[in-house]
């Protein structure tokens, strides 16, 4: 399937990517989306991680009681 890039920035990114790495554009495309989508798998495993250290934390100290819609919300179900 053919990639079809329009924007005449990109392309020059691109062509100077490939220049600079003595390679050619499909390349150098390759490079930069793998180096990006790296990127995004390690910003989600350390959000996930994040997470479970909140969660973990939370279990190990529960709020001392637990509030009831009546205290939370007011007559009108608005939040107090």
């Amino acid at each position: 399937m053919p990639l079809y890039i329009r924007d005449d920035g990109v392309k020059e990114l691109a062509r100077r990517a490939a220049e600079a790495r003595r390679t050619n554009i499909t390349e150098a495309v390759r490079e930069a989306l793998e180096r990006l989508m790296a990127d995004i798998e390690r910003e989600r495993e350390e959000r996930d991680r994040a997470l479970q250290e909140l969660f973990r934390e939370f279990d190990a100290n529960p709020p001392d009681r637990v509030y009831g819609d009546e205290e939370m919300y007011d007559e009108d179900g608005l939040p107090r």
